[in-house]
């Protein structure tokens, strides 16, 4: 069996979604056990709402606006975590062409994403995480109720 070697490029796929922070500590979980470089980047989608929707902007404007808000953000997260070394992207326009167009000039070996998209798959590994499952917590109970109504029972004894 062929020995399995360290990966040296991890990318974090962030899209500030409620697993964003668990993506981003698998990833440097991931980084540091390997001791491999690190980047964060978020795919802004276009949004044809946004371009150029103030009289007097462009496109590009716009572009640029939402990727530097996006970057803060990135490194926010990255100095909250203790990570300040992360190297942080930000790309606004289609999500395939920009995540393909990232992933040729950095080839990560491995990708932490909280997304389940096609165009993910490539020459690189891919680890997607899912929202943790939680109990119940009483909606069963709460079902059950609604399917058959609360009904109280009293018995008398004579």
């Amino acid at each position: 069996m062929p020995e399995m070697q360290p990966y040296q490029r991890i990318l974090a796929l962030i899209d500030f979604n409620g697993l964003a922070r668990r993506t981003a500590e698998t990833a440097i979980l991931l980084a540091r056990l390997n001791r491999a470089r690190l980047d964060f980047l978020h795919l802004i989608e276009t949004d044809g709402t946004l371009d150029g929707g103030h009289s007097g902007s462009n496109p590009r404007a716009t572009s640029l606006g939402l990727e530097a808000a996006s970057l803060r953000r990135l490194n926010f997260l990255a100095a909250q975590l203790g990570v300040e070394a992360a190297n942080c992207h930000a790309l606004y326009g289609p999500l395939r062409q920009g995540f393909l167009k990232y992933v040729q000039a950095g080839q990560p070996d491995l990708i932490v994403t909280s997304m389940q998209h096609a165009y993910l798959a490539g020459p690189h590994d891919l680890l997607v995480l899912s929202p943790p499952k939680r109990p119940l917590r009483g909606k069963v109970r709460a079902w059950l109720i609604s399917l058959f109504g609360s009904r109280t029972c009293t018995a008398a004894f004579k």
